[in-house]
């Protein structure tokens, strides 16, 4: 290598701005991931949509959020509806999407939930409002009358649309959810071990899709009895484009 003192004095002087500057700037704003691990206490800025204290607790599962499960509903026209005779879901607990990049991921997992009655369902949920939402949970199959089943449910101005996966699996002590957005399209997927994934639905929503969440209840069933979901974490991940 040449000494510096026998290169020419504007080769020096680029020598010298490439030591001083650096190739990129370091990536300012809110990090990657947000990670809720419910250690005790809420890690991540919680907001609730119709708080019910009396139906969540730290205490019952420790390091999981738990959430009972109530009578209130968001299906269709909520308030018009007979069913719940306008008793609305509490305790939907929503994160405000934080990433200038419009895709991401949403992740929870769940254990000790065992819906064996109609409309008792816990999972995630893409939130406008009541009637504008993409909902992945795991339910009790009232449709077959027996055991429990994956379902998507996308609501567009108070319409609901019942989206089952082709592949799907009752009687799980345990699973994770996810749900990945790319522009206005939303994947949706399961698993019974955290490893290997099982695509649920795919779903084109022109929704905000600007809040997700987690959420238990019984619908408008008011013969459901309350039981528990314990979400073990929750974790929002920003996905890079092309993904």
């Amino acid at each position: 290598m040449k000494s510096l003192f026998s290169l020419p004095l504007a080769a020096v002087a680029a020598l010298v701005l490439a030591t001083l500057v650096p190739a990129a700037p370091l990536p300012k704003g809110k990090p990657a991931i947000l990670h809720d691990p419910f250690d005790g206490k809420f890690a991540l800025d919680w907001k609730v949509v119709r708080p019910d204290a009396d139906h969540v607790s730290f205490k019952k599962v420790p390091g999981a959020l738990v959430i009972t499960t109530q009578r209130g509903s968001i299906h269709g026209k909520s308030q018009e509806d007979k069913l719940s005779e306008g008793t609305l879901a509490k305790n939907i607990h929503l994160i405000d999407i934080p990433f200038t990049d419009p895709d991401w991921s949403a992740t929870t997992c769940v254990t000790g939930f065992a819906p064996d009655t109609s409309y008792q369902q816990a999972g995630l949920i893409v939130y406008d409002d009541d009637d504008n939402y993409l909902k992945w949970g795991y339910e009790y199959d009232w449709q077959s009358g027996r055991g429990q089943r994956f379902l998507l449910v996308a609501e567009t101005g108070g319409t609901p649309v019942h989206v089952p996966p082709d592949a799907n699996e009752s009687g799980l002590k345990k699973f994770w959810l996810r749900v990945t957005r790319h522009g206005d399209k939303y994947a949706f997927a399961w698993s019974g071990d955290g490893d290997k994934w099982t695509a649920g639905a795919e779903r084109t929503w022109e929704g905000k899709g600007k809040r997700v969440g987690l959420l238990a209840k019984n619908g408008g069933n008011k013969d459901a009895a309350e039981i528990d979901a314990a979400f073990e974490f929750f974790e929002l991940r920003a996905v890079p484009a092309g993904k």
